[in-house]
């Protein structure tokens, strides 16, 4: 019933994998994109869980490339919740985890929703919980955008002709992100992973710049069969913090959103990180889910 996954399974993977997570936005444009633009050194592993010729699990083990511990890798399973309790999740897990061993992996990170059928999968493979993210939900519709103080200039990532200044100032933002690790990832890498992709909205990403100089960016994901939008980054260059740019950022990029068709907006944030969670709390986000970041260490490692 486990096979390699491939991108042909991409369609009904990314279903599966849409009705697993109901507060992210997964479409088969984006996971083809996103499992398309993996470099060679993530050697990353599908597995495809078929019962009757249809997927109804997912799972995906790698290399955590975008940070720079070699022996760290990272492990995904999405499970129908039409199927949850047949042992599905278990047996990608195994697969997933024989993967890793072989491809040198010490430290496994995983993520899952905060629910009892998580919890006991992982701690059935081993994993300790390390960290936890609060997912709130707004509907851009009512958010204002604020006005613009002097010296503020804000422009669409559409008209922005050279990323290297928004893949910069992304690097050093993502530093001070708690339990993030952004370290590993070139500009070439970035660029074909994020820029002009399915996962940025260039006419709802924002950058703002204060003075003619680049201040601060805030990127959006809006999915307009949907009706659907998803924050990805609001960050700030550490000397330019305390003006309240990110919360002015995102609440001209929520206004687009809503201009594109978007009638509610997720956002994932660590629960440590409280000067995000106050601009959220002021922009109108209230709860929506709970994500848990899992760790596993082996004893080689």
């Amino acid at each position: 019933m486990i096979r390699p996954g491939t991108l042909d399974d991409v369609p009904r993977a990314a279903a599966v994998r849409q009705r697993a997570w109901p507060d992210l936005i997964i479409t088969a444009e984006g996971m083809r994109h996103g499992l398309e633009h993996h470099p060679e050194r993530a050697r990353l592993a599908m597995f495809a869980y078929e019962i009757d010729g249809d997927v109804v699990g997912w799972a995906t083990a790698s290399h955590d490339w975008v940070q720079s511990d070699p022996a760290r890798g990272h492990l995904a399973i999405a499970v129908d919740p039409d199927r949850r309790g047949e042992g599905i999740g278990g047996a990608l897990a195994v697969a997933a985890d024989a993967h890793l061993a072989a491809t040198g992996m010490t430290t496994t990170r995983a993520g899952s929703l905060d629910e009892p059928a998580a919890r006991a999968l992982a701690a059935r493979r081993g994993f300790r919980e390390i960290a936890a993210s609060s997912v709130s939900a707004v509907d851009p519709r009512a958010v204002e955008p604020l006005p613009l103080p002097d010296g503020v200039t804000l422009v669409a990532f559409a008209e922005i002709e050279d990323p290297r200044p928004v893949y910069e100032l992304d690097l050093e933002a993502s530093r001070d992100i708690p339990n993030e690790t952004f370290d590993s990832v070139t500009f070439d890498e970035w660029r074909s992973e994020f820029w002009r992709s399915p996962f940025i909205d260039d006419e709802a990403s924002l950058a703002a710049y204060v003075d003619g100089e680049l201040a601060a960016i805030t990127m959006i994901r809006v999915d307009r069969p949907s009706g659907r939008a998803q924050n990805n980054l609001a960050a700030t260059r550490r000397r330019f913090r305390g003006r309240g740019l990110a919360t002015l950022l995102k609440s001209h990029s929520l206004h687009r959103a809503a201009a594109l068709g978007a009638t509610i907006a997720t956002t994932g944030n660590d629960e440590s990180n409280a000067p995000m969670l106050a601009v959220n709390t002021k922009l109108g986000y209230r709860p929506f889910a709970r994500h848990v970041e899992w760790e596993r260490v082996t004893a080689s490692g």
